[in-house]
């Protein structure tokens, strides 16, 4: 059993092929997955994925009580645990002459950012009104130190990483299909963030998979 994809897990990590190719990798392998699978059954844990490609993370064995009071505070207060991100995410996308689609395995270079930042007025505008959930974003900074600090928060929640730090380049993980899944859970299931949540839609195991990094994360 790898010790250090144990760790990983155990510390809330997402393991995908782009921010940890080699722990990625090593959970290919059948028998990693059941040792690993074994180790975590004695913490009440299970190793888990959204699906046949997408990154492994810790999911609980039984879902308890807890975990149902866990999940319906996480979607009743959607907007507080995702809507930063999503704002953020789009405060990206629309900066067209990038092309980002935010797809895991993505760029996102700082200095280009910028430049389709300043170069549309519009996008500077939006910025400034989004400063108030980015941390430590602030009116008085630079474009460029504010786009920093947009990308430095969704590193700490695990959607990019900083892939080098010469160029202040990051990158998209595979943590960004957590997102994009809850999203898709929600609007299909037409789950309203400010309205009561049916104990039956929070039953589904796949749903526990979609919001246990949230609580997870140190």
């Amino acid at each position: 059993m790898n010790g250090q994809c144990t760790r990983l897990l155990l510390a809330g990590e997402y393991i995908c092929d782009v921010r940890y190719p080699n722990e990625f990798e090593i959970l290919q392998d059948e028998l990693q997955q059941e040792q690993i699978d074994g180790w975590l059954a004695g913490i009440n844990m299970r190793l888990a994925r959204l699906n046949e490609t997408g990154a492994f993370f810790m999911a609980p064995l039984v879902v308890t009580s807890d975990d149902h009071a866990r999940l319906r505070r996480e979607l009743l207060d959607f907007r507080d645990v995702y809507g930063p991100a999503i704002v953020m995410l789009d405060l990206i996308r629309q900066a067209d002459s990038l092309g980002i689609t935010l797809s895991p395995g993505e760029y996102i270079p700082l200095y280009e950012l910028e430049q389709a930042v300043v170069n549309q007025g519009t996008l500077e505008m939006l910025l400034r009104t989004k400063l108030a959930v980015i941390n430590e974003g602030n009116p008085r900074n630079s474009v460029r130190e504010n786009l920093r600090r947009l990308l430095m928060h969704l590193a700490k929640d695990g959607y990019v990483f900083l892939a080098s730090k010469e160029t202040e380049t990051y990158r998209v993980t595979g943590k960004i299909e957590q997102l994009y899944a809850v999203l898709q859970f929600l609007s299909e299931n037409r789950v309203i963030p400010d309205t009561d949540v049916d104990e039956s839609e929070i039953e589904d195991p796949d749903l526990i998979d979609l919001a246990n990094a949230e609580e997870d994360e140190p």
